[in-house]
């Protein structure tokens, strides 16, 4: 279970992991030889994932959001998509939902085009899909990485 510590510090992190660990233990309080054990656990630990940069999107070309339906759902329909979509570098996000849709995916490419060749080389050559609507974003009003892990750890039980 995290602690106090160990959640002001996730937060810290995901605020900007580039900071030294001396400052992020002025700010939570602890001294950095502690912050830096407690980061190493929480890697360890697997509550930290990876550490990344962020790039705009907006910059580098169209997001996409595309929600997928199947025609008949069962776990081998399932697992092949999630399988093919986890290899597909456009797709960098991919969810099983509940509701009418099957699947949520968030893509990113260059342009139409480019976003137009792979629908027809993925979905449309997919006989298990029944359909697929996708949603181009124009304007992007909040864009978030941080969890917030106050309201979740909470809610959750550390879990």
């Amino acid at each position: 279970m995290l602690d106090t510590f160990d959640r002001a510090i996730l937060w810290e992190l995901q605020r900007d992991n580039r900071q030294p660990m001396a400052e992020i233990g002025r700010t939570v309080g602890l001294s950095e030889p502690s912050v830096r054990r407690r980061v190493r656990r929480l890697r360890r630990d697997a509550y930290i994932i990876g550490d990344v940069s962020l790039v705009d999107p907006d910059r580098l070309g169209l997001t996409v959001i595309v929600l997928v339906r199947f025609e008949k759902e069962s776990q081998q329909t399932y697992e092949a998509f999630k399988k093919e979509m986890i290899a597909t570098e456009q797709i960098a996000q991919c969810y099983t939902v509940t509701g009418d849709e099957d699947f949520v995916l968030v893509g990113h490419f260059a342009d139409m085009r480019a976003y137009d060749a792979w629908v027809n080389q993925r979905l449309l050559t997919n006989r298990a899909i029944s359909r697929s609507t996708t949603h181009v974003v124009y304007r992007r009003a909040k864009f978030e990485t941080a969890i917030p892990i106050e309201t979740i750890d909470r809610t959750s039980n550390g879990r």
